[in-house]
């Protein structure tokens, strides 16, 4: 079977994290999209990705091994990106049926060959007559903060004969049976691990530092490092490479992500290459309790949610004792920094309040910062952030 995974044209909506990557590159839990499905392929099944044509070089590069936009596309499977497809929804997907939910489609088992130049009116004409599928997905860029307690709990059942990582003898298990440690992942002393309200993932050479608090649930992933006394108080995620200290708790971290001191992060999703400054904080209840709204430029976004902190784009860095509003968005390659309250819309590549970072030096920064996890920016990435500079500013 071929599985044609595409971006809809709402990616709008997944805005700061939308600006370099495809909806199915969202993270929730142990997985990305894609990861997600592509945990469900058989041998012969094969893959091709359908994204912005700006993204394609990014997206090339990222997926050597998937074709990516190719004329025409092949009969088949095509899955939404922005969809957390598991085996049990993807195996109710009939030949000739499209499926839609909460108003976009999701799914269409085609069986013919569509020219790359029709596939958003043919996707538009499918969800005309369709059948509805109840699947979650990213409608908005937040929802992943919010579905996570379910999700790490489906995810854990992939991780059943995970537990060669090595655990001091003062660790406190609560719940042992439902905590996770992979190979090379180290506990240090003194760290409580409470799996009583949700699975405590740790991947792969994790190393979790004395005194940490980690409730479940929880998905820590590779190569990660919990610093001494932090505090993950459940519903995070934590993609590759990332450094946390202080308090956390309803977030997302795509990876790569410092946050090495103490400071509150609370219902914020955080794209990659972020850096925040010691207590860096964020707000994400009003005072009044009254339900949130983003800004995005102009434009008011009406959430519907009482919890709602920051969502933030790759390669932002806040400086010390930074204080993020409720509901705050920043976008790409911002440098966040100055007293009181930030705004709550911070455009990529500010610079403090009022002023734009100069491009070689956000460039030069944001390699630095990557060759201390022995990662190296490529030139086409370099071209991508260049034309997304010389597009915003």
């Amino acid at each position: 079977m071929i599985f044609t995974v595409f971006e809809d044209n709402n990616y709008n909506s997944l805005f700061p994290l939308n600006l370099n990557r495809a909806s199915f590159e969202l993270r929730c839990g142990a997985f990305t999209n894609l990861e997600r499905i592509e945990n469900l392929l058989q041998p012969n099944d094969s893959v091709q990705l359908i994204v912005r044509d700006e993204l394609k070089p990014l997206i090339q590069e990222r997926y050597p091994k998937y074709s990516i936009n190719p004329e025409p596309l092949s009969p088949g499977i095509w899955l939404n990106g922005r969809a957390l497809w598991f085996n049990e929804v993807l195996n109710g997907i009939s030949a000739g049926k499209s499926y839609t939910s909460g108003g976009s489609v999701v799914a269409i088992h085609n069986q013919k060959e569509i020219s790359l130049k029709d596939i958003h009116p043919y996707i538009e004409k499918a969800g005309s007559v369709s059948t509805a599928l109840e699947i979650h997905q990213f409608k908005n860029i937040w929802d992943g903060i919010f579905l996570q307690s379910e999700i790490i709990k489906k995810d854990a059942h992939q991780f059943l004969d995970y537990k060669p990582g090595k655990v001091h003898p003062s660790v406190v298990l609560e719940n042992g049976d439902n905590i996770y440690i992979g190979e090379g992942a180290e506990v240090r002393a003194g760290a409580v691990l409470d799996a009583k309200s949700g699975s405590i993932i740790i991947a792969e050479n994790v190393y979790i530092d004395i005194g940490a608090l980690i409730q479940g649930p929880v998905y820590i992933g590779p190569h990660c490092k919990i610093n001494p006394g932090a505090k993950l108080r459940g519903n995070v995620t934590l993609g590759p490479m990332c450094k946390i200290g202080g308090e956390v708790e309803d977030v997302i971290f795509q990876g790569y992500g410092n946050k090495q001191h103490d400071g509150f992060l609370g219902h914020s999703y955080l794209g990659e290459w972020v850096n925040l400054g010691a207590n860096t904080n964020n707000s994400d209840l009003k005072n009044n309790y009254s339900l949130i709204k983003l800004e995005v430029g102009d434009k008011k976004i009406e959430t519907g949610k009482q919890f709602l902190g920051t969502m933030m784009g790759d390669y932002v860095r806040t400086g010390i004792s930074t204080m993020l509003n409720t509901g705050t968005v920043i976008g790409l390659g911002a440098n966040v920094f100055g007293e009181g309250f930030q705004e709550k819309y911070i455009p990529s590549f500010r610079w403090g309040k009022d002023s734009i970072t100069k491009f070689d030096k956000f460039i030069n920064t944001a390699e630095k910062m990557m060759e201390r996890r022995d990662k190296t920016m490529s030139q086409k990435e370099k071209i991508f952030l260049t034309d997304l500079y010389e597009k915003l500013i």
